[in-house]
């Protein structure tokens, strides 16, 4: 394969790519904590490729391969800068002001972390994510089964509203911070996963809350629609390029067999 078709490819891949990660964060524009993810191109090795990993190699393949060292992978990497806080005015939603920190959640494999914190109670009376998932606190699962709960700016489940006039508090929301954001892995739309070696977060003493508030998706959507028509654009540009250079070999090799015969 030619160092044309080769570089058409690999700019047609990035292409594709992006479109891919942009349409998902469109998808998620109105998604609470959602963080964006965007595409990064990365040098390619040969072991990476189809033909890298055939049993069989052809014998050109890599030497092509290396001839073009324009081939690139691709990456998606995820963009943890604080979305737009938006109050709600439901007591139990829940903001936090630092991009480090999260929510934690409890889920069949193990804790989660979310910055999602439009919590509500379940029918158990448990507080829960929208998807259902228990959020923890400091001693365990927040259980209210009577009275009226509300977050507090310190972190707290404060339920007022309790016979005789009583205010005590359900728990503490627990709060972590992350050092290192890059390592985390996403889980769904708004949650993420500590991968098997990494560092463990550090529980934050004395977080800083919003109550009645909910950090929204920090997509920009006007910027997502230009980077998606510019991608559309690039993709197609691509595309045909490679379509060109096909039909140019196929005009060479029936010249080249004419003068032949």
């Amino acid at each position: 394969m030619d160092r044309g078709t080769y570089s058409s490819a690999a700019a047609g891949i990035l292409q594709l790519s992006k479109l891919e990660i942009i349409n998902n964060n469109l998808a998620n524009l109105n998604t609470p904590g959602f963080k964006g993810q965007v595409v990064v191109s990365k040098e390619g090795e040969f072991k990476d490729t189809l033909a890298g990993a055939m049993e069989r190699k052809n014998p050109y393949a890599e030497e092509d391969y290396q001839r073009t060292p324009g081939v690139s992978g691709v990456e998606a990497i995820t963009d943890f800068r604080l979305g737009p806080i938006e109050q709600t005015g439901q007591p139990l939603h829940a903001a936090l002001r630092s991009p480090n920190e999260f929510f934690v959640v409890r889920s069949p494999d193990g804790p989660l972390y979310t910055r999602a914190g439009n919590f509500s109670l379940d029918s158990e009376g448990r507080l829960v994510t929208a998807d259902g998932m228990p959020v923890i606190a400091d001693g365990g699962e927040i259980v209210v089964n009577q009275g009226i709960p509300a977050v507090t700016s310190g972190g707290f489940v404060q339920v007022t509203g309790l016979p005789g006039g009583l205010t005590q508090n359900a728990g503490r929301l627990q709060i972590v911070r992350f050092d290192d954001l890059s390592r985390l892995e996403r889980v769904g739309a708004s949650k993420f996963r500590v991968p098997d070696g990494a560092a463990q977060p550090e529980p934050v003493a004395n977080p800083s809350v919003v109550p009645k508030s909910i950090e929204s998706s920090n997509i920009s959507a006007i910027q997502a629609i230009v980077d998606l028509i510019a991608t559309n654009r690039g993709f197609e540009l691509y595309t045909k390029s490679a379509r060109s250079i096909d039909s140019m070999n196929q005009v060479a090799i029936q010249r080249v067999g004419s003068r032949s015969a």
